[in-house]
C-alpha cells in the first residue's frame, strides 16, 4: 500500500504539543486493506490530538492489486494499427 498525506497529518499536535508520529504508528497497525488502514490512522490521529484537528488533514491510500489480464510480453496490434487489449 502507498500512503499519501497532507502536512496537516504529520503536523497535528497532541494537547501537550507533540507532533503526530505517523511513521511509527503506521508501522504498528495490522490493517488488511486501504479502508481499514485509513480508519485506523484517522481514529489514532483524533486520539492523539484530543479530537481537536486545527489544520486540514487528508489521506490517500493506494493498493496495487493483481491484474486480471494475462501478462503480455509485448503489445499486440490489430490490422488497422490500433492496440489489441
Amino acid at each position: 500500500m502507498l500512503l499519501l498525506y497532507t502536512d496537516g497529518v504529520i503536523e497535528a499536535r497532541s494537547p501537550t504539543g507533540s507532533f503526530y508520529p505517523l511513521a511509527d504508528r503506521v508501522a504498528s497497525f495490522q490493517a488488511s486493506s486501504p479502508d481499514a488502514l485509513l480508519h485506523e490512522i484517522h481514529r489514532d490521529l483524533l486520539v492523539h490530538t484530543g479530537e481537536q484537528l486545527t489544520d486540514d488533514a487528508a489521506f490517500l491510500i493506494i493498493e496495487r492489486t493483481p491484474s486480471r489480464h494475462p501478462h503480455r510480453t509485448h503489445l499486440e496490434f490489430q490490422a488497422d494499427g490500433s492496440p489489441s487489449f
